[in-house]
C-alpha cells in the first residue's frame, strides 16, 4: 500500500536535513588553521607562506595580466602603476581604478607604498631591483614571489606559483587549457612546414627600431611558434640596442613592432635606406595588434600573437579560420567578455 507524507511530515524532515547538511560541508578554515606552506618561486628563492592569502600587490604588468586571467583580481590591494590604465584590465575589473599604484619596473617601486598596504603576497620580477625587494621584504615578514615569465611554459610556471601562493592552486588548469587550444591549433596548421619555407622575423621593441628581442625572450618565442626565425634568436640577455646596418644584413621577411612603439620611431621606416629590407620593401611590417592589453608582455594573451603571426604570414593556412572569432572566444573565456565586448580593436597596419 503506498503512503503519501502529509505536510507537517514534510515539514517535519526539512530541518532535520539541513542539519545533515551543516554537518558534512566543511566550513572555511580560519586563519589560524591555514596549513604553512613552502615554495620554490622561479629565482630558487625558498617562500615560506604562514597565513591565508587576501592581498596581494602586482608590481610588473605581466604579474597583473596573470593574477587578472587567474580570476584572483578581487585579492588586489596595489598594483604596478600602467596597469591601472590597462584598457583591459579596466573593462574586466573597473575597481582596478582605486587601487594603489606601487610604480613599476621600468620606472621604480615605491617601496614605502608598497609596505604601508600591508600586503599578504608581493609578487615581483627577476630584473633591476626586483631581488633585493623581495629580500627586503622578507626580512619584515611580508611573502614575496618571484617569477619570470619569458616562454609560453613559463607564463604557466608563473600562474602556478602565483595560484599556489595564494593558496588557490587549481585556478590555474582552466587558464593553461586555454592557452593550449590555441597553440595547439597553430602547431596543426603549421605541420610539415619545412625550413626551406619559413620566414625570417625581426622583433622592433617599444624602444625603437633598433631595438631588438633576444633568444632569451618571449617575443622569440612568439616567432618560432608561429613558424618564423627570429633573426636576432643568437642575442642574448634582454632587448640589444643593433645598427641600421646590421638590420640591413639580416634583411627579415617581415618585421614586429611592439604595441607601445611611438610614432615618431615607427615614422624611421620611411628612410630610404631601408627600403632595400624586404619587409619594408613588400610592406611585410606590423604592429603587434590589440588596443588592449599588449600581446607582446608575456601573459596568457601572449599565444594569441603566435595566431596572429602565423594567420598573417602563412595565410594559405588558415584560410576557414576567422581570426577575431577566435581572439573574442579567447578572451571570452578567460574573461567573461570578448574583445569587442570591452571596446577592444584588432589593428596591425603601419602603412
Amino acid at each position: 500500500m503506498k503512503h503519501n507524507k502529509t505536510s507537517a511530515q514534510r515539514f517535519f524532515w526539512y530541518p532535520v536535513l539541513l542539519l545533515i547538511i551543516l554537518v558534512f560541508i566543511p566550513a572555511p578554515l580560519p586563519a589560524s588553521e591555514i596549513k604553512t606552506r613552502t615554495i620554490t618561486d622561479m629565482a630558487d628563492r625558498r617562500v615560506i607562506i604562514k597565513h591565508r592569502v587576501d592581498k596581494i600587490v602586482t608590481t610588473f604588468k605581466p604579474s597583473s595580466l596573470c593574477v587578472l586571467s587567474l580570476g584572483l583580481a578581487h585579492k588586489l590591494v596595489g598594483i604596478d602603476s600602467s596597469s591601472r590604465q590597462d584598457r583591459l584590465f579596466q573593462a574586466v575589473f573597473p575597481e582596478v581604478v582605486n587601487l594603489t599604484g606601487v610604480g613599476s619596473k621600468s620606472m621604480g617601486i615605491n617601496f614605502e607604498t608598497l609596505v604601508s598596504l600591508k600586503p599578504d603576497l608581493v609578487i615581483f620580477y627577476s630584473q633591476k631591483d626586483g631581488l633585493s625587494f623581495a629580500d627586503r621584504l622578507d626580512s619584515i615578514n611580508i611573502p614575496c614571489v618571484v617569477i619570470i615569465p619569458e616562454t609560453f611554459d613559463t607564463i604557466k610556471e608563473s600562474m602556478r606559483v602565483i595560484a599556489l601562493a595564494a593558496g588557490e592552486p587549481e585556478r590555474t588548469i582552466y587558464v593553461e587549457n586555454q592557452m593550449d587550444t590555441v597553440m595547439d591549433l597553430v602547431a596543426q596548421r603549421l605541420s610539415g612546414l619545412v625550413k626551406e619555407d619559413r620566414k625570417t622575423g625581426y622583433f622592433a621593441s617599444f624602444k625603437g627600431i633598433y631595438s631588438t628581442a633576444t633568444g632569451n625572450m618571449l617575443q622569440d618565442e612568439i616567432f618560432s611558434k608561429a613558424g618564423i626565425e627570429n633573426v636576432s634568436r643568437h642575442l642574448r640577455g634582454y632587448f640589444q640596442d643593433i645598427s641600421p646596418e646590421q638590420l640591413m644584413k639580416w634583411n627579415p621577411d617581415i618585421m614586429v613592432l611592439s604595441q607601445h612603439m611611438k610614432k615618431s620611431e615607427i615614422k624611421r621606416l620611411s628612410n630610404k635606406a631601408l627600403a632595400r629590407i624586404n619587409a619594408v620593401s613588400q610592406k611585410n611590417v606590423y604592429q603587434c595588434p590589440s588596443s588592449l592589453a599588449p600581446w607582446d608582455f608575456p601573459s596568457p594573451l601572449s599565444v594569441l600573437a603566435s595566431l596572429w603571426l602565423a594567420h598573417k604570414v602563412y595565410p594559405e593556412r588558415f584560410l576557414d579560420i576567422e581570426f577575431e572569432n577566435k581572439v573574442d572566444e579567447f578572451h571570452n573565456n578567460l574573461f567573461g567578455k570578448t574583445l569587442k565586448q570591452m571596446g577592444g580593436n584588432l589593428d596591425d597596419t603601419i602603412y
